[in-house]
């Protein structure tokens, strides 16, 4: 797959959304990390919000890309499938550290495998968070290292944003995730 062509069709999706998406995605890095920032109990407040926030922004993405509408209030729908989005999120979260704690490799290939288990929850809710991870496993298997290289060709942008006082990353987070979005298009229709 021509990683760049993806990429650029990614920034083309966003143009009429630009302002909208800045807003989501910062507004779901303030929710999550505010928490940790007030008391000690925070940061458990901020892993339980996590989840399902990672989840409302690819009901966001997801309709970006396939033309539907747009709202900020889509960032709150992760909420509705919650104990699937937080069963998903804490395997997902506990696989990878134990795998990046061996070896730093095997962490980095759970994190990918199971990279897609959120798109597949918003595509259907009702699924159950195994089964939402054993497609995101199928999806991406043959595909990882392809998917290493899309997310690493991020890197140097997100550089870039950190150099323009932080204010650049909320402009290539929304990028990125519409990127992911249509990767994840590709891959349902190669599995097909």
């Amino acid at each position: 797959m021509d990683l760049v062509q993806l990429m650029r069709k990614a920034r083309t999706l966003l143009e009429p959304h630009w302002i909208l998406a800045i807003g989501v995605c910062l507004a779901n890095a303030v929710i999550v990390a505010a928490p940790a920032e007030l008391n000690s109990y925070g940061e458990i407040v901020s892993l339980l919000l996590a989840g399902p926030l990672q989840l409302g922004l690819c009901f966001f993405f997801l309709n970006l890309v396939k033309g539907k509408e747009t709202r900020f209030e889509l960032l709150f729908e992760g909420f509705k499938p919650l104990v699937t989005v937080l069963l998903a999120y804490t395997i997902i979260t506990v696989l990878t550290v134990v795998g990046l704690i061996l070896l730093i490799v095997p962490g980095i290939v759970v994190a990918l495998g199971f990279s897609m288990t959120y798109y597949i929850i918003a595509e259907d809710p009702e699924i159950s968070f195994q089964t939402a991870l054993e497609q995101s496993w199928k999806l991406t298997d043959g595909y990882k290292m392809e998917l290493l290289e899309l997310n690493l060709r991020f890197i140097p942008w997100y550089l870039l944003g950190l150099l323009c006082f932080i204010v650049g990353v909320f402009v290539v987070v929304p990028w990125h995730n519409t990127t992911l979005v249509l990767y994840y298009q590709y891959l349902k229709k190669n599995i097909k």
